[in-house]
């Protein structure tokens, strides 16, 4: 079995510059060939838990796949890592196509992975589920209250450590001074979203509708309505799934989102532009919108594509869906895993905890590449209330790591990624055809389309069966 999945993986090395359809039916190939292998082909070897107390004696030479200022940053402290493991190579490996697909190729062919990975803390739990990664618990327990406990959640799969979170997105809104001076709008009286609305409705007005309150994408997957819908409904304390892998879209919490959302894009405050687009980058450096609700690492963004407008951008905390409600949330993230074809596991490993588990190190990926921490011993330094020039003197690494504990964790399962697929989906259809549909349909809809697609039944917290039951008692 083995040598076949192997001839795969090989197979699909050759194609990977073909069209995206055989790429798709490959990995498509693999999560299937995945559930079946059993564990004793592919075993699983988790680490020794006997820490090397003399670290020049742990060799190896390891290979990472990251991506972007991420990769960057890993590059940037291989020195300090090579003056304590001096026998240990590191090759970190930068931006590849269809980086974490061909990852999924790799762990299904049982050759061709990397010794380190990074995945997106969304996909984590996709991964960790297939049982090929590297089982940390004995190991990597000693940190579990280190870390923001939203961000460890998704580490974990059947009580096992599988993963270790790196770099987290507490949300806030970043916003033009100039812009909110010129039209007379204090964004120390924003606290709800309903005041959000309001200041945007004053802007656009007094704009004569040329300046928008920020980007709203009403398209699909990737950079869609359903990433708002995301933060907001973890801000919110409203899940997908529920603990026990039930669909629990359909709830009071998801209901008052999708009631927002409906009343953001009726004002016409929003601009339908997609994250990350030309359109969208191209808006730092213009009036065209005057804030930008998004995560922390936006303020490394910023100051990469539009370095001219330094000083004029200010960040005040996300509003709350009520008054004295949370104000954060979180959008992003990624994590560290060591795949179990690994040769040089405790080498893997001393790479992973020096880069993720120290505070120092974490703290200067943070202050050089704005990838905000969620070890919880980092928010201790200095460095989190000194001022930023950037932001007009303000200490904005202090108010991004406020409240960060409280966010509320998401219930990820090896399903996240194809449930959000659908949500972002029915998102879209839902304003292309003028949100037609009531807001207890749109989400009664999508309940009952995730539970026949997923083979999974609804939670108890269902507005649909507290309905069946409130009728079923008026019936009698």
């Amino acid at each position: 079995m083995a040598k076949v999945i192997s001839k795969i993986f090989l197979i699909f090395t050759n194609v990977a510059s073909n069209t995206d359809r055989i790429y798709l039916g490959l990995c498509r190939i693999a999560l299937i060939l995945l559930i079946f292998i059993p564990n004793e082909v592919l075993s699983i070897n988790p680490l020794n838990n006997k820490p090397c107390e003399q670290p020049e004696l742990i060799y190896g030479e390891i290979n990472v796949w990251a991506w972007n200022i991420a990769a960057a940053s890993l590059r940037d402290i291989l020195p300090q890592f090579n003056e304590k493991y001096p026998n240990i190579k590191v090759n970190v490996h930068m931006n590849m196509t269809n980086v974490q697909s061909r990852f999924l190729l790799s762990l299904s062919a049982g050759v061709g992975a990397p010794d380190v990975m990074q995945l997106l803390v969304g996909e984590t739990p996709r991964y960790t589920s297939t049982k090929r990664m590297l089982d940390l618990s004995e190991d990597a327990a000693k940190y579990e209250k280190s870390f923001v406990p939203s961000f460890w959640k998704s580490c974990v799969y059947d009580g096992k450590v599988y993963a270790i979170p790196w770099g987290s997105g507490p949300c806030a809104i970043f916003y033009k001074r100039h812009i909110f001076e010129k039209y007379e709008v204090d964004p120390n009286t924003i606290e709800t979203w309903d005041d959000y609305i309001e200041a945007g409705l004053v802007i656009l007005n007094k704009s004569n509708g040329k300046t928008k309150m920020f980007h709203l994408p009403t398209g699909g997957a990737p950079s869609g309505l359903a990433h708002t819908f995301e933060m907001m409904i973890q801000q919110n304390g409203g899940q997908i799934f529920d603990e026990e892998g039930r669909i629990s879209i359909n709830s009071t919490q998801c209901l008052q989102v999708i009631r927002l959302l409906r009343k953001m894009l009726d004002s016409h405050v929003t601009m339908n532009e997609p994250l990350f687009s030309h359109a969208h980058y191209a808006s730092l450096k213009n009036d065209t919108v005057a804030t930008y609700p998004i995560a922390a690492w936006w303020g490394g963004t910023i100051k990469d594509y539009a370095p001219e407008t330094s000083g004029d951008w200010g960040v005040f905390r996300l509003p709350a869906l009520k008054i004295g409600g949370i104000r954060t949330s979180n959008f992003g993230g990624s994590t560290l895993v060591i795949p179990d074809q690994c040769k040089f596991k405790e080498a893997a490993w001393a790479f992973v905890e020096f880069v993720l588990c120290r505070p120092e190190i974490q703290n200067r990926q943070y202050e050089k590449y704005d990838l905000i921490p969620c070890l919880l011993t980092c928010f201790n330094d200095s460095l989190y209330d000194e001022p930023d020039p950037f932001f007009g003197g303000q200490k904005v690494r202090r108010l991004f790591a406020r409240d960060i504990q409280r966010v509320y964790p998401l219930n990820r399962n090896k399903d996240w990624q194809e449930a959000f697929g659908y949500v972002s989906q029915a998102l879209s259809m839902w304003v292309a055809r003028d949100m037609k549909l009531e807001n207890e349909e749109l989400l009664a809809k999508m309940e009952q389309k995730l539970c026949q697609r997923l083979s999974r039944e609804k939670s108890p917290t269902s507005l649909n069966l507290h309905k069946d039951n409130s009728d079923g008692k008026k019936g009698r």
